[in-house]
């Protein structure tokens, strides 16, 4: 009979230190598996590498579609997302009642790719009389999405507000008090044109042009119609473009005989000449404005720039010497963090990255990307909180994506003139009005739906909750429709 002898000491503690040993190098090698993963490694089938891929996030409106990525089906439907090998891939969204969604993406080791703006549109597209018009001369959709402003008749001083916020659209009309504007001498020699809108959805910015050359500006309070205030009669001035400041409705800045002056409408003020000679201005913020100016007779150069509000001058970004005739504009704008300027020169769209600086010859701009636009920018934005730098020139718009580090261009499709600069319905969505037909464009021409008939000139929109899109519809018999489509079944 054999006696059962235990392990010594020394056998049970090379016994622990095997199997400490196992379990640490198991722990190691599954943390470092759980980090390559979390950075997006994996296995690549096609060449049989180990790869870091990039995270790609998907969203949609509405959600729940399904997702197929180059020809095979995702398992989850939206919202969801994966790590993909870096590379080009394809991507389908579809889900029942709506029209397929595609996309060519190209995916970054070790980045983060959202593909959450996709806006799926039903397969039938029915639009809706929702109210009606004898005319209608001017449109302004507000901000928030919840006005539509219709002006019928320019020569009366009313507006119609349409609150397409709710499932019934409630219109109401205002009438501008008869002491707010100045009456010409013939009743019927004016015309009131929406201008903008504040930030706040509250206020309308009105031109108001009388005896054939005179233009006033006036601030409507659509919550108060009584409140309506004359700049123009106010402060005693003529001014060629007035603007609303992104923060506070009563702070606006005047082009002036070539100078850009600040207005504070509660105070009724205004501020010595903050830039002049000044061919076009726009407000990067609150306390930046930046802009183009006329040709210098004696220099015969122009100069973009900005001002900070507060600054003793203006700062020049860059000089051009010419007949002052080459198209000109700029664009600034931040994103997450840096600043970019967009000046377009000619045929040129230059996009620089770095701090504003004090002059041209600082050397704290780097270029960071150039596009080409035949016959020069008739206008240029930066939209998307800074992501999107937009040149257009009539039906072509170039995008410059500032995230992808991407250039589109897209020719609007259609015939007919493109006289006004492309409105957005959403962050990543832009639509045209070419040839009398509501058409979207994703932000690099992609994706291109069309939606309804509408009278070119006027605003679509999108009511606050996204369900329906509105337009504007003359019908056989001349009368002008407020029309809606549903989107979201």
């Amino acid at each position: 009979m054999t006696m059962y002898r235990s392990p010594s000491k020394r056998k049970q503690l090379v016994r622990r230190t095997i199997v400490y040993v196992i379990m640490s190098v198991a722990v190691a090698a599954l943390v470092t598996l759980l980090v390559f993963v979390m950075l997006g490694y994996q296995f690549n089938r096609s060449d049989g590498k180990i790869e870091q891929g990039g995270l790609v996030q998907f969203d949609s409106k509405p959600n729940g579609a399904s997702i197929t990525i180059d020809g095979m089906a995702f398992g989850a439907r939206t919202p969801s997302k994966t790590t993909m090998i870096a590379g080009q891939h394809f991507i389908t969204m579809e889900k029942s009642g709506y029209r397929s969604w595609q996309k060519s993406i190209d995916v970054t080791a070790g980045s983060v790719l959202w593909l959450s703006y996709t806006r799926l549109i039903p397969s039938t597209v029915t639009p809706a009389n929702v109210a009606q018009f004898a005319s209608v001369s001017s449109t302004a959709a507000s901000p928030d999405d919840k006005w539509m402003a219709v002006k019928e008749d320019p020569a009366t001083p009313a507006i119609v507000l349409n609150d397409v916020s709710q499932d019934v659209v409630t219109p109401k009309t205002l009438e501008l008090p008869t002491t707010s504007y100045t009456h010409p001498t013939d009743e019927k020699n004016q015309a009131f044109t929406f201008a903008s809108w504040d930030a706040d959805s509250r206020y309308l910015l009105v031109k108001h042009t009388y005896n054939t050359n005179n233009v006033e500006w006036l601030v409507v309070d659509a919550q108060n119609v009584t409140n309506t205030k004359n700049i123009s009669t106010l402060l005693g001035i003529t001014a060629s473009k007035i603007v609303f400041s992104s923060s506070n409705a009563s702070i606006l800045y005047a082009l002036i005989d070539g100078d850009v002056r600040k207005i504070d409408l509660n105070a009724a003020t205004l501020s010595r000449p903050l830039v002049t000679n000044v061919a076009d201005f726009s407000l990067y913020d609150d306390t930046t404005i930046a802009y183009t100016t006329l040709l210098d007779p004696t220099t015969k150069a122009r100069t973009v720039g900005y001002y900070q509000v507060g600054a003793d001058a203006p700062h020049a970004i860059r000089s051009y010497t010419d007949d002052g005739q080459t198209p000109l504009k700029l664009a600034v704008a931040n994103y997450f963090g840096d600043t970019y300027e967009a000046i377009a020169y000619g045929d040129a769209v230059e996009i620089l990255k770095g701090s504003l600086p004090a002059n041209a010859a600082s050397g704290s701009l780097h270029t960071v990307a150039t596009m080409n636009l035949p016959g020069g920018a008739q206008y240029i934005s930066v939209e998307t909180d800074g992501r999107f730098v937009v040149a257009q020139n009539a039906g072509t718009f170039e995008t410059y994506d500032i995230e992808l580090q991407k250039a589109t261009k897209t020719i609007l499709k259609g015939s007919g003139d493109v006289t006004n600069q492309l409105r957005w319905l959403d962050g990543y969505t832009l639509w045209s009005d070419r040839g009398g037909v509501a058409r979207l464009y994703e932000f690099d021409g992609t994706n291109q739906q069309d939606i309804m008939s509408v009278s070119p000139g006027f605003s679509v929109m999108l009511s606050p909750n996204g369900k329906y899109i509105y337009g504007i519809v003359k019908s056989a018999d001349g009368v002008y429709h407020l029309e809606r489509a549903v989107l979201l079944l």
